[in-house]
């Protein structure tokens, strides 16, 4: 039998090895990050045009021929449709990118399981750090549109990385429980395309929430995208403060999240070198 670890050990644990690799981290991280550009005649240029030209169309589709607009939750401030729509999608890419990698990334470095002691979890956080990068790219590229379109940038955005800690946190705990499951279960990732679909039609990136009749907008508000894409509206393009209450929760649950899924992959990782 295989013997699990203490369930209060564990997240202290995968703490504590975050901080004694922090340097490995750190490299991996890099790398990471560079190779998805190695070779490339534009190299890391690609990290901000990337966000750019995407940020361009949907302004131009959704704005300029569509004529859509979004609803606003402040009196007389009302912003460019392809903004709204691009401060929620950049939380989308950022989630779905991290899922649709954490089935694989046990799969993908065999060599650390069998052959060298190595932090197994710190995979994840790699997996993570690098999104995290790429949305700071699209965060950029938002302020950036909000002075040409608006020529303003409220003073709550300074709050952003506040609102988006315990986000970041869920989907750490989200990719440690993939990519465990990955390892034993191959079909997991085909799935991930149809979660995130849910995902983004389940979240009120491309419509007000308060649309919704009231049973639906509950569902609504279960989407782990749902609360960070509203804070980030309210913060980025209304200059108003989220609700502390609804934010309060969502720390709790984050705080639930990457504890389950640390305590998850130490019990399931003792037996990957068995399955690979």
């Amino acid at each position: 039998m295989i013997p699990r670890p203490s369930f209060l050990a564990t997240p202290a644990g995968i703490v504590r090895s975050m901080l004694v690799n922090r340097t490995i981290l750190r490299q991996l991280i890099r790398r990471d990050i560079h190779s998805r550009y190695r070779k490339s005649a534009l190299g890391m240029l690609w990290a901000l045009l990337t966000p750019l030209l995407t940020f361009a169309v949907y302004a131009y589709v959704f704005s300029a021929i569509l004529e859509i607009r979004f609803p606003s939750r402040v009196p007389n401030v009302e912003h460019n449709y392809g903004i709204v729509l691009f401060s929620g999608l950049m939380l989308h890419f950022f989630i779905t990118e991290v899922l649709t990698r954490s089935p694989t990334l046990i799969l993908e470095n065999v060599n650390f399981v069998k052959k060298v002691v190595f932090p197994l979890e710190t995979l994840s956080v790699v997996a993570v750090g690098s999104a995290v990068v790429t949305l700071g790219f699209n965060l950029l590229v938002l302020l950036l549109a909000l002075l040409v379109f608006e020529a303003r940038i409220p003073a709550t955005a300074l709050l952003v990385p506040v609102v988006w800690l315990p986000f970041v946190g869920i989907v750490l705990g989200m990719s440690w429980f993939l990519s465990s499951i990955g390892v034993y279960l191959r079909d997991v990732g085909h799935l991930i395309g149809i979660v995130s679909t849910i995902m983004l039609f389940g979240s009120p990136i491309l419509f007000p929430v308060e649309t919704l009749p009231p049973t639906l907008q509950t569902l609504i508000w279960l989407n782990p995208l749902s609360l960070p894409v509203e804070a980030t509206r309210d913060l980025v393009l209304w200059g108003v403060l989220p609700s502390l209450r609804g934010f309060a929760i969502y720390c709790a649950v984050a705080g639930a999240v990457v504890w389950l899924g640390a305590y998850w992959f130490q019990c399931t990782k003792r037996g990957f070198a068995d399955v690979l």
